[in-house]
């Protein structure tokens, strides 16, 4: 705290230095000395503004939008995995067209990691923060990921691990041109789960019921020969069905297609920009005209326009429309009490087929009969064709308008440019839901037909549409930058002032949240390779007491030029080498709201004053006001080395550091609970945590007279500490130094024996605490007792994994001979770990790999675990021992995708211009083409795609561009 409280004064006087600094270095400018190494030097887009590539101080990597726009997906998150180092997308399901629509909710279909941390990003759509899930890849003109803290201290107010900065296309001065292109294709599933079919689950089950009555099947209970050779056979369906469900509900393919047009020109005076399109796909159920489809519907208008010399007008508008329809039954959304964040991604369809046996009913009892049971009546094809629909609409407007005074006949070099944002979102739902008709066969004659057929559940069929879901949000926002720049000989000075303020109202949310920034930022550099730039943001939130809204939050950060250097002049291989620094704090303004009131929930029961009054409402006291709550912060740095070699290759090395304290938490585990326990504790800055890791990139890009090269790849790699957290204070045990991913659990050393249970029963050997000796069977996991306490408890587990890739690459080349031009993009994620019986992503248990009780049997239960292991031990009952969390479980679950390909043909230009057309490009494309892992049943970056939800797919799709 003692650094916190004097770096920004540090800083404010670096960044007022370089204001006075200016005027006095005005007096004796020298003259620039020549070096041969100076050369034109690239502008690049920053933060509110734009750089040379020689005074930028901070870290950023570009993707351009006509890159993304070679993978056929209607989610730009999608097309994004892999294409810029720091910046991760792994996919938790392939739901089709699942919208977004607020600006939190942007990782319901995908898991987003910058610099290896996952969550805590900010997307900017033209300088103003959007969810960018429903964009149109043909809008981007360029997508940046921002990360170092100097870049990201312009957007102060919020703790983020970076900035996704998108900038849509604008219109350019020439010829007006029209741009038309056509995507069609089809979706397969990378990978379906795989279970046993009748014959082989029921003769497993019958092991497990040996397993669990001393080798012996009790009487009434398990399959017989005769029985499981009728599966096998399927001689007679009704009486032993055999269900394929995934074959029986599912096509191989579904149809995706793109449409999109562009119109874009403009003169010195106006430049304009159009772009309209529509996306649809969908159609993976078999059955029912309610398949799960997604319309999307997009349009966007850019228009700059110069009133005068000193006056520029900018005004944007964007359109989205969708809508998804699903039938009632099977593409719903499945609600998921282990989930408290969201429950949504549960599939109520995918939850049927991966739980039902392969012989629980028919589909059929009889020709329009509907098979099911008392406690199963969920049969798919009722849910897909009669269970009745749900019709989700969204629509989406977002508009800017905003100016540029050049004010250069009051100071020279100085601009305002105010910009003013208004979005609104709305998202409602018509639903029309049928109860299904269910029927069970009774009885059997002797030859297996259908003596009884019982009605199970009586069909009842909607007579109107009932409104679900009726959601929206509305936000506006207001940025006024003032820009200064002045040069004078070696010396240039950038000076930029921002107010920042925004408010964004959600449905059935008390309060709107609010925010304030006003940013100072200050650019030095002397003869074109000595840079020095500082930033203070004063920051508010409304989430905060009134007398703790605002703080002051600097950054600073230096670079150096070095090629430029006269030792390095005369060097042929080094054509640019740069060695860039920065530090900063930022603070999180976006945390719960009302956390410094005290409140209370009503609803929690009824009670009355006596035997004669009515029932009256009661409330009960929910969260005690914390007056002193903080901004939590971090603290970042930032060091990075780029250089260009020998015209063609390219690297860049990145080190980064950071360090977030104060993070909330009540301390429930370290306050004794005779004074209340979480409710009557406040939330307090409490948590603090850390992130290093370094990044690294390569690339060579060069150009024959018909050959062009563009290949590159990088990788990062980070890992986390927990420094301070809320635990239980124990000598023997604690979890501070433990990285946040880590996975705790015991060590597995083999397979009780009868005589381990013997010394269990006596004593003399250790179990699991909560496992009763009684419990035990031959073949059951064995762990180690590492303290030998004859206990095996929280003191004998350790680090056995860990729950997130520590390490994250990806490689991407472009490669063209004439006419031709080939694009792949790879995608790889290493030291990673999986749990095969812990949590999916969803927050359910992953249940594919271990069958017990009622679980549905996959292909592990005989052919193993994808570690090597065996399936443990079947039992019908729910095992204690074999649940816990142990290296039996622990898998490789590091993987290497190739995630994208596209082929592009150009017509000559003789050719298309006998056809009175522009650029004609012919496209083929493919997308999640293959995989390298260890886990070969399901899909490695999702275990949950297929079970619970959607799978992932892989995409085959050609494509035509026509431009005039």
């Amino acid at each position: 705290m003692i650094l916190y409280k004097y770096s920004y004064k540090a800083v404010f006087a670096v960044v007022l230095g370089m204001f006075f600094h200016a005027n006095a270095i005005a007096q004796d400018a020298a003259v620039k000395t020549e070096n041969p190494k100076d050369t034109v030097i690239n502008k690049i887009e920053v933060l509110f503004g734009e750089r040379s590539e020689d005074r930028f101080v901070g870290n950023q990597n570009t993707v351009s939008g006509e890159d993304l726009e070679n993978y056929p997906t209607l989610d730009v998150r999608e097309a994004l995995a892999g294409k810029l180092p720091g910046l991760f997308m792994l996919q938790k399901n392939g739901n089709i067209g699942y919208d977004i629509t607020t600006i939190d909710s942007d990782e319901d279909n995908f898991m987003t990691y910058i610099r290896g941390s996952y969550g805590d990003y900010i997307v900017l759509i033209d300088g103003f923060e959007r969810p960018f899930a429903n964009l149109s890849m043909e809008q981007i003109k360029d997508i940046k990921v921002l990360k170092d803290p100097v870049t990201k201290s312009m957007y102060g107010g919020r703790m983020s691990n970076g900035i996704i900065m998108i900038t849509t296309k604008r219109g350019v001065v020439g010829k007006n041109q029209f741009k038309a292109k056509v995507q069609r294709g089809i979706k397969m599933p990378t990978r379906l789960p795989d279970y046993l079919n009748a014959a082989e689950f029921a003769t497993q089950y019958n092991q497990a019921l040996r397993n669990d009555n001393a080798g012996e099947i009790p009487d009434g209970l398990g399959y017989s020969d005769e029985a499981i050779a009728a599966y096998a056979s399927q001689s007679n369906p009704l009486q032993y069905p055999d269900v394929d469900y995934y074959d029986e509900f599912l096509n191989n393919s579904m149809d995706i297609t793109r449409v999109s047009t562009e119109y874009f020109g403009g003169t010195d005076q106006t430049q304009y920009y159009f772009q309209a399109g529509v996306q649809n796909e969908g159609g993976l159920e078999k059955y029912g005209s309610k398949q799960t489809t997604m319309n999307i519907y997009n349009l966007r208008a850019n228009l700059d326009a110069e009133f005068n010399e000193n006056i520029t007008v900018l005004a944007d508008f964007s359109g989205y429309l969708g809508d998804r329809e699903y039938s009632k039954g099977f593409g719903a959304y499945k609600s998921n009490s282990t989930n408290n964040d969201d429950d949504r991604p549960i599939i109520a369809g995918f939850n049927t087929l991966s739980s039902r046996y392969p012989n629980a009913y028919p589909v059929f009892v009889a020709p329009d009969s509907l098979g099911g049971t008392s406690t199963f009546k969920d049969n798919p094809y009722g849910a897909q064709v009669r269970s009745g629909y749900i019709k989700e609409t969204y629509a989406q407007m977002q508009a800017n308008l905003g100016f540029v005074f050049k004010l250069d006949n009051l100071v020279e070099g100085l601009q305002v440019k105010p910009n003013f944002a208004f979005d609104i979102y709305h998202q409602q739902n018509l639903n029309s839901s049928n109860t299904v008709g269910i029927y069970e066969i009774g009885s059997f004659d002797e030859e297996g037909n259908p003596i009884a057929i019982n009605e199970i559940q009586a069909e009842k069929l909607a007579t109107s549409q009932t409104i679900g879901d009726d959601e929206y949000s509305k936000r506006w926002a207001l940025n006024v930058l003032t820009s200064w720049k002045k040069e004078m000989g070696d010396h240039k000075v950038d000076a930029d002032l921002l107010f920042l303020m925004s408010k964004e109202l959600l449905a059935r949310r008390l309060d709107d949240y609010r925010r304030q920034n006003v940013t100072l930022r200050s650019n030095y550099t002397f003869k074109g390779k000595y840079n020095i730039e500082g930033v203070l943001n004063y920051a508010g939130s409304s989430s905060y007491e009134k007398d703790n809204r605002f703080k002051l939050f600097p950054a600073l950060g230096a670079g150096w030029v070095v090629s430029k250097e006269d030792f390095l002049k005369d060097n042929s291989l080094i054509d640019y080498l740069k060695l860039n620094a920065t530090w900063g704090i930022m603070g999180d303004g976006n945390i719960a709201h009302r956390l410094w009131m005290d409140s209370w929930d009503a609803s929690s029961g009824n009670y009355t004053l006596n035997k004669a009054s009515l029932p009256l409402s009661g409330s009960q006291f929910a969260q005690i006001a914390n007056n002193n709550l903080d901004w939590p912060t971090i603290r970042e740095v930032d060091v990075n080395i780029e250089a260009r070699l020998l015209k063609a290759l390219g690297l860049k090395v990145s080190y980064f550091d950071y360090l977030t304290s104060g993070t909330l938490s009540k301390g429930g585990n370290t306050t004794p609970s005779i004074l209340g326990g979480n409710v009557f504790l406040p939330q307090q800055n409490f948590g603090e945590t850390s992130l290093k890791g370094t990044e690294a990139e390569l690339y060579f890009r060069t150009k024959t007279k018909n050959w062009t090269f563009d290949i590159g790849t990088h990788m990062t790699m980070s890992k986390s500490e927990k420094i301070k957290i809320d635990e239980a204070y124990d000598p023997n045990y604690s979890r501070v130094g433990d990285a946040t991913d880590d996975i705790r659990g015991y060590n597995a050393i083999g397979f009780y024996t009868q005589a381990d249970i013997d010394n269990a029963i006596t004593g003399d050997l250790a179990i699991p605490s909560g496992v009763s000796p009684s419990d035990l069977r031959v073949g059951n996991i064995k762990y180690e007792d590492v303290n030998g306490d004859k206990v095996i408890d929280k003191y004998d587990e350790k680090v056995i994994g860990n729950s997130t890739p520590r390490l994250m690459y990806g490689a991407n080349m472009k490669i063209g001979y004439k006419n031709l031009q080939l694009y792949a993009s790879f995608l790889g994620y290493g030291k990673y770990d999986r749990r095969l019986n812990g949590n999916l992503n969803d927050g359910s248990t992953l249940k594919y790999y271990h069958a017990y009780s009622t679980r549905k049997y996959s292909k592990a239960v005989i052919e193993g675990l994808p570690n090597g292991n065996d399936h443990p031990l079947l039992t019908t009952g729910t095992p204690t021992n074999d649940t816990k969390s142990s290296t039996y479980w622990i898998v490789n679950g590091s993987f290497l995708k190739l995630k994208n390909v596209s082929l592009s043909y150009t017509l000559p230009k003789n050719v298309s211009n006998s056809l009175k057309l522009g650029e004609v490009k012919l496209y083929v494309y493919g997308s999640n083409l293959f995989t390298v892992s260890k886990i070969k049943d399901l899909d490695p970056e999702s275990l949950s795609a297929g079970v619970t939800a959607f799978p992932l797919f892989s995409t085959y799709a050609g494509g035509l561009s026509i431009s005039f």
